[in-house]
This record gives structure tokens, sequence and C-alpha cells, in this order.
């Protein structure tokens, strides 16, 4: 079954409105009728609510129709259907008023129950195809603005894959050559300091790389999300054995208070968002400041963060943070360079999970990156449960307070750990 047509009828004469009304109940047309004998109370009608088909009389006292007839019009754009009623066959009025966006021009004189009828059920049609056009045109301005996007994100990533891995590629190719020259003197000394720029230069393009892939792989959509209980204390104490080798190289104190709590989340991916974000704290921090991931029981379910005690950022500089085409690249504290594209992940993983990742930054003081991730009951994690396999050649169980309160993780150098690196980003 379907709706009736609405129509709102918009004539000062009575008499022509009775005669609208009786050929409306003749023609068998499904209808409601709202009438208005006046231009201003039809032009309220007509904003409170949603019309099929509007028939307006042309000779209104005291209102410019053609004014009218564009409020109208603009109320719901194109797809309002306006019929124009007058008393005056003027060919070149019905051309000016269909210009100007009306449907039809109908004679009152000539107006019959069926023709009524046909010219309201096309102008509904028409609605309804002008509508459906608009919509049409607006998620193919969606899609190609999204094709835009996705080209400049394109575009951006071969920029950040042809600049940023040629200069560990160079060095690469330069430290090879001077150890060969070095093996060939038999020059110990020199033969430790080359290898160690190889690893370097490697660990860096690889880091690149790793981010690469994983942000790919979000944009993509083939990251797949299944919600766990996971134990917060074990993800955090995870993180901070993979990146306290690094802190400790630069003298910070790296700790946790995440006070036990559990949250709903796909582990891989909160232990990846942590420890970009700690990495990067780590980078742009001084000797002897701090970092710290903390957690804390909100309206909303848990909020985590991770805080540091470093250069921070002015709010400009905040803004562009999660832009592609603003890419923030500031080496770190020591000089550590990246690609720009760790906290983007961040974001988008965030965003995965449910979650929004904020932002809080004062020049001079530090920066502070949180989001909220819905809480696990506890009884729905035990202790450990989340935890993953170790991999070989990386340290995943760290010391943990018997409180799970915070306590400091450097941990002492382990040449033969898999450590991430702070110029990750």
């Amino acid at each position: 079954m379907t709706n009736p047509t609405r129509i709102l009828l918009i004539d000062d004469d009575a008499v022509d409105r009775a005669a609208v009304r009786r050929a409306l109940a003749k023609s068998g047309l499904a209808h409601t009728l709202t009438e208005a004998a006046g231009g201003e109370d039809g032009e309220r009608l007509a904003s409170e609510d949603t019309f099929d088909c509007i028939l307006l009389d042309y000779r209104l006292p005291g209102v410019d129709t053609f004014a009218l007839l564009k409020t109208l019009l603009a109320a719901e754009g194109e797809a309002r259907a306006v019929l124009m009623l007058t008393g005056e066959a003027d060919p070149d009025l019905a051309t000016r008023l269909m210009r100007a966006g009306a449907l039809d021009y109908l004679d009152k004189a000539e107006v019959t129950p069926s023709g009524l009828a046909r010219a309201i059920r096309y102008a509904a049609a028409r609605q309804a195809f002008q509508a459906e056009l608009a919509t049409a045109r607006r998620e193919a301005e969606a899609k190609s603005l999204e094709l835009d996007t996705l080209n400049r994100q394109k575009s951006l990533l071969f920029s950040i894959i042809g600049h940023d891995l040629r200069n560990p590629f160079q060095a690469l190719l330069g430290l090879s050559e001077v150890l060969g020259k070095a093996v060939a003197a038999r020059d110990p000394a020199s033969i430790e300091r080359r290898s160690k720029g190889i690893h370097e230069a490697a660990t860096q393009a690889y880091a690149l790389l790793e981010s690469l892939f994983s942000w790919a792989s979000v944009q993509m959509d083939t990251l797949a999300v299944t919600l766990r209980p996971l134990d917060l204390d074990g993800v955090a104490a995870d993180v901070v054995s993979g990146t306290g080798e690094a802190a400790a190289d630069k003298g910070l104190r790296l700790s946790t208070d995440t006070g036990g709590l559990k949250v709903l989340g796909q582990r891989d991916m909160l232990a990846t968002v942590l420890r970009n974000l700690v990495s990067n704290a780590v980078k742009f921090t001084l000797p002897g400041g701090a970092v710290e991931i903390t957690a804390k029981p909100v309206t909303q379910g848990v909020e985590i963060s991770v805080a540091d005690s470093g250069l921070g950022m002015p709010p400009g500089r905040v803004a562009d943070l999660f832009r592609l085409d603003r890419r923030v690249t500031t080496n770190g504290t020591a000089g550590e360079r990246g690609s720009g594209l760790g906290l983007l992940l961040c974001r988008d993983l965030v965003e995965r999970l449910g979650g929004r990742l904020d932002v809080r930054s004062v020049p001079g003081r530090g920066t502070t990156f949180s989001f909220i991730l819905p809480a696990s009951p506890a009884a729905a994690c035990t202790s450990g449960e989340g935890r993953p396999e170790p991999s070989p050649g990386v340290t995943v169980d760290a010391p943990m307070s018997s409180d799970g309160n915070a306590r400091d993780v450097s941990p002492p150098r382990n040449p033969g750990r898999n450590r991430q690196t702070p110029g990750e980003f």
C-alpha cells in the first residue's frame, strides 16, 4: 500500500481552495491536504513539515510570488515540487515560472479532477527522481573526494618510501663499503663501529617498512578485530620490556601505573599503539626525563595514557599530527629520525578498537596521548589472560611489582634482545 501524497495548498481565495479540495476528492488520488490562506502561513507550514507537492497561487496579496517560490524551493533543494495555480492564461508567465523552478503551470479555469491528479502524480514522481538524483550526486561526489584523498595518500606514501628509505639504504651502502675495507685492513674497532652503523640503518629501514605495512593494512581494512578481555598490567609490561633499553640509553625513567585494570580490546593492536606512543615519547624526551603508561577508570570505560616530560608541542603542531599531507617528522632529542606514520597508525588502530586518540601538549612541559577503551569485568580476565606466547628473541615477561603500581623498568643493556627503536616514527 502506497503512502498518501502530501499536498500543501497556498491560496488566499477560499472559493478557489474549495474548488481544489473538491477536485482532489473526485480524482481518486490518495492524499492529505494542508491549506494556507496566505504566503506567510504557507512558508511557515512548508518549513515545519515535508510535502510531496505544493500548489501555489500566483497572485497572493502583498507577496512577491517569485521570491516565495525561491524560498519554497530552497527549503528542500531541487527535490521540492511546486505547481503554480493561476487564473491567467499567459504563456510567457508560465515560461518564467518554470525557469524559476516550478514544475507545472495550471489554469484554475481548466483544472479537472483527472488533470489535477495527473499533474500532482507527475510532480511527486519528479520530486522523488530529483531526490534520488541528488543522493546519487552526493554519493558520487563523496566517492570522488575519497578517490582524490586515496590518490594523494598514495603519492605521499611513495614520497615517504622514496625519501625516508633512501637515507638508511645510503648508509647501508656506504657503511658496508667501509666495513669491507676495515676487514681487509683487519681493524677490529672500525669493524665493530661500522657493523653497529649497519645494524642501526637496517633497523631504521625495517621499522619504516613495518609502519608502512601496518598502516596500509588498517587502510585496506584487512585487520580482523576480535575484542577480548585484556590485562593492562601485562600489556604495559610487555611494551616497556621492548622499549626499556631505548629509554635506558637516553637516561629516561620508564614506568607504568595501570592499577590492575582490564579492558576489552585486541592485544596486538593495543600493544602496537602503546609501543609506538612510548617510542615517540622516548624520542622527544631529554635525558633525565620520564615516560609513563597509566590507566584509570572513567565513566565510558578505562582511559589509557602515555605521558612524557619532553619537549611538548605548540597547538599548531598538535593539529597537524594526524594529517598525512602535513607529516610531522621533527628529529628527536638525540637526532632520532622517523617517517611520521607512527601516530597515524596509532590513531587508526585506536579507532578500530572503538576509541579516539586525544593529545594534550604544553611546550617545554611534555605531551600526553590518551584514549578510552571499554572496561572488562575483573572476573572476565584472569591474571595473564590474553598474553601472547613469547616470540623467539623477544622478551615479553618483564618483572612487575606485586601490586601492579609504578616501578622503574629501565633494564640493563642486552645486545641479544630484539629492541624497538625510538626512531620508529
